[in-house]
């Protein structure tokens, strides 16, 4: 399953805080009626359980399994920080992939497809520095 976003699922450029950008994630997937604002608040809760940072500058917050019922359908936010960002642990940002999935192999599916993505250090590189969200959508579109 191929990771498809509109310019709406895509926040460049953005400088802000950790919970910032979770809270930012969560209200595109929640104005999209994706999620509700109790998955945003699990998003939050599972950064404070686990670092959801994994690798290379790459995070990918999601909910607690506690939550998962509050996905309405399947979602993926890209967001990028030029700067970085700090996430905890002494680890700096620079993408995120917020998601959520309506269930199980929802979940996995969307995982499977970030991380598809993710296996390019090309593909990283060049959505680390996309300027807008057309030059975003084209690099996703090529995974």
């Amino acid at each position: 399953m191929p990771v498809c976003l509109d310019p709406a699922q895509i926040l460049i450029g953005r400088r802000c805080s950790k919970e910032e950008a979770i809270r930012a994630i969560g209200e595109v997937m929640v104005r999209r009626g994706d999620v509700t604002p109790r998955y945003v608040a699990g998003m939050l809760e599972k950064e404070k359980q686990f670092n959801t940072c994994i690798t290379d500058g790459v995070a990918l917050p999601h909910g607690t399994a506690a939550v998962r019922s509050e996905v309405l359908r399947d979602s993926v936010v890209f967001v990028q920080f030029p700067d970085g960002i700090d996430w905890g642990g002494g680890k700096t940002v620079y993408l995120a992939f917020g998601f959520a999935g309506t269930g199980n192999q929802q979940h996995l599916d969307l995982l499977a497809s970030i991380a598809e993505i993710l296996q390019r250090p090309e593909t990283v590189a060049r959505l680390r520095a996309a300027r807008n969200e057309d030059e975003a959508i084209s690099v996703l579109r090529e995974c």
